[in-house]
């Protein structure tokens, strides 16, 4: 997205909702964003019934009215919390994903929900949470954990390495935290595992100083054009010696959200969701956003 509002409110947060709890903080988080965006909220629930069989029709039966209270349940949480968001439903049978997919094409935003830290594991009824991210048409947030407190210290945090993708996820990152009058915490890391006994004309600090302004000057340019559409966001860049991965979910500790692209600099471009992405998905102790790149 180029422009300064980032925000399509004409189109809906769309969650995942099976009625637990992973789904149900889902569900809050998205109500959050809604509100923040102005948009409407689209309930998707995805049906899993025996193709055939001799019991065929009770199990329709009964797994429309799970579908009618599960989707009855989400629309009441709504409206309890924000009464004039507009809401709409689907549900099929099929995988919750797909369902989720199909459905990110008209959206600004996916929402699902993952059961426990380090095993993103399946959000509903056997969808992943990591295919989802993968393969939506348009940014996807996996929640996990809520955050714990309403002014974490790092507000929205971003990781940064200088591809155009990241440049894409840092955009996004400045549009919430604009609209969380929250900071940014830009990080950019990179790794320097030097051994002078096998280099031992290397100059490491001199190298080291080096890579640090490097990493800087390339976390300035992919920061400049964003902090001009987003004067009012205050914005801290870190340049670290560490794993990305580490790195970004240690920062998630004190964030409200953590923002990265799909893959990274360097990734395959058939590789539809890269390493860091999905270790910060695994690691985070609070939502995450994924980037995707803009369609071809």
């Amino acid at each position: 997205m180029s422009t300064t509002d980032l925000r399509a409110t004409t189109r809906p947060v769309v969650v995942g909702v099976d009625g637990r709890p992973h789904t149900r903080n889902a569900l809050d988080w998205a109500i959050d964003e809604a509100v923040r965006r102005r948009c409407a909220i689209k309930l998707v629930h995805g049906r899993s019934v025996p193709v055939q069989g001799p019991h065929i029709e009770p199990l329709m039966a009964a797994s429309d009215e799970v579908a009618k209270r599960v989707l009855h349940e989400a629309e009441q949480r709504i409206h309890s919390v924000s009464p004039s968001t507009p809401v709409s439903t689907a549900t099929g049978i099929g995988s919750p994903g797909a369902l989720l997919v199909d459905a990110s094409t008209g959206a600004g935003l996916v929402v699902v929900g993952a059961r426990g830290r380090g095993t993103v594991s399946s959000a509903f009824l056997g969808s992943s949470s990591v295919d989802v991210a993968a393969r939506a048409h348009c940014p996807v947030v996996v929640v996990r954990e809520l955050p714990t407190t309403s002014s974490p210290a790092s507000g929205v945090v971003v990781g940064s390495d200088g591809s155009p993708l990241s440049t894409t996820a840092i955009g996004e990152a400045f549009d919430e935290a604009h609209a969380r009058q929250a900071p940014l915490t830009v990080v950019h890391t990179w790794l320097l595992d030097y051994d002078d006994s096998n280099f031992p004309l290397v100059d490491a600090e001199a190298l080291q100083d080096k890579m640090v302004r490097q990493a800087s000057d390339l976390t300035a340019q992919a920061v400049a054009d964003w902090s001009q559409k987003f004067p009012d966001v205050d914005v801290r860049v870190r340049v670290l010696n560490a794993h990305p991965v580490e790195a970004l979910a240690e920062l998630s500790r004190e964030a409200e959200l953590v923002v990265v692209g799909s893959r990274g600099r360097g990734g395959f471009r058939g590789l539809l969701l890269g390493s860091v992405s999905q270790g910060v998905l695994h690691h985070a102790h609070c939502p995450v956003m994924v980037v995707r790149p803009e369609p071809d």
